[in-house]
């Protein structure tokens, strides 16, 4: 096994410079959720040049953007991997040679390092002669926003899986730890946007109209409590982001929007706070007067849940390559969100954290770049899981 584990060392460290300028081309090219049709291009080419394509099979897209490979093997069972492709609608402030050259959109979540381990760890492979199950590469588009792996998922992207896995570059964390927890890692996320609908008038004589910031600040308020009771009680997050209603100071407005998240890490939960939310509008709606149009929006309904025997795989794995300093339980979850979940929904498996240090720019940080030293690290572990048997 040992032998093995120096192989995979061997071939991700060649590979560095190659998976480097992958990434660098990816950021350089960033694309929206579902919309990824250049960067589908460009894996392919990258693939193709380092051999994979003669040794995998390319399914048909499932969802329009997906890129799915499966590489045959000689053993039982199949594990999936998989990396998300989608750029975020941020414009990148940093100065960096290979700086987003799409304005207003950028890999600040580090999906192209995702792609890149993915593609690295397939060329790892392709490169390896011994026995091993089958893998499926799995590059899923629209991450970001649209929740496109529950479409993947239903679309049948799990179907035959035995187990599955996906990395995740984390800032916060000490720059190379490979770390991950059993049971909720990531919770489920809803949105809303509630619009109070008055009647507009002039500021002198409010008597004439219907105010609607009135009923917006007590939803603010009421939503404030709601949410200090699920933090309180189930752990939950209940937050007003946004609120818009008006342009001047002396004309009521017709209509005030307030908009926000939902954050919980039980289905029931979010069950709880839907039941909650809209009970209150209810009564906001009597004692106002006024309508409310809601919009209330649960497309990643459901918490990243590990199973606690593939963490174990991935800590084993990642402590032989890496060694035994630099792989970490972790003692809480995030409250960020991941569609990953619909895949674990589905086949037990384990999303992981590739430490990017603790100074690192924040995930969603107008000046995040993924680190390109540690690209080799996450093909390596990524291999050593499908190597493992």
């Amino acid at each position: 096994m040992e032998d093995q584990f120096e192989r995979i060392r061997q071939i991700s460290s060649s590979l560095a410079g190659s998976m480097t300028a992958l990434r660098r081309e990816l950021h350089r090219h960033p694309e929206l959720a579902c919309r990824e049709q250049e960067t589908r291009r460009r894996m392919l080419a990258w693939l193709d040049e380092q051999g994979v394509l003669k040794k995998c099979t390319v399914r048909e897209p499932l969802i329009g953007t997906d890129l799915v490979l499966e590489l045959p093997g000689t053993l039982a069972g199949t594990i999936g991997l998989r990396a998300d492709m989608d750029a975020l609608p941020i414009k990148e402030s940093s100065d960096l040679p290979h700086a987003s050259q799409q304005p207003g959109m950028m890999h600040a979540c580090g999906h192209d390092g995702h792609m890149t381990m993915l593609a690295g760890c397939a060329a790892v492979l392709v490169r390896m002669d011994m026995p091993r199950p089958t893998v499926r590469f799995i590059f899923q588009p629209g991450e970001e926003e649209v929740c496109a792996g529950a479409d993947l998922v239903e679309a049948g992207v799990c179907r035959g899986l035995d187990e599955v896995y996906a990395l995740h570059g984390w800032p916060g964390i000490e720059r190379g730890m490979i770390a991950s927890k059993p049971g909720v890692i990531m919770a489920a996320a809803n949105s809303f946007s509630v619009t109070c609908r008055g009647v507009s008038c002039h500021g002198a004589v409010p008597e004439k109209g219907k105010n609607p910031l009135f009923p917006a600040a007590e939803l603010i308020t009421r939503l404030g409590e709601l949410h200090r009771w699920i933090a309180r009680e189930h752990g939950g997050v209940v937050s007003p982001c946004s609120v818009t209603g008006g342009e001047s100071t002396n004309g009521i407005p017709e209509t005030a929007v307030v908009r926000g998240t939902v954050r919980y890490l039980a289905e029931e939960t979010g069950e709880l706070i839907k039941q909650e939310f809209f009970k209150i509008i209810r009564e906001l709606q009597i004692t106002s007067g006024m309508p409310f149009d809601t919009d209330y929006r649960q497309r990643y309904r459901i918490p990243v849940i590990n199973d606690p025997d593939s963490v174990r795989k991935v800590l084993d794995v990642a402590g032989a390559l890496a060694g035994a300093d630099r792989v970490r339980v972790l003692e809480r979850h995030s409250m960020v969100a991941e569609d990953f979940s619909f895949y674990l929904k589905q086949v037990p498996g384990c999303m992981f954290l590739l430490g990017m240090g603790e100074q690192h720019p924040g995930l969603h940080s107008d000046r995040f770049d993924f680190d390109d030293s540690l690209l080799e690290t996450g093909a390596a572990v990524f291999a050593g899981l499908a190597t493992r048997r």
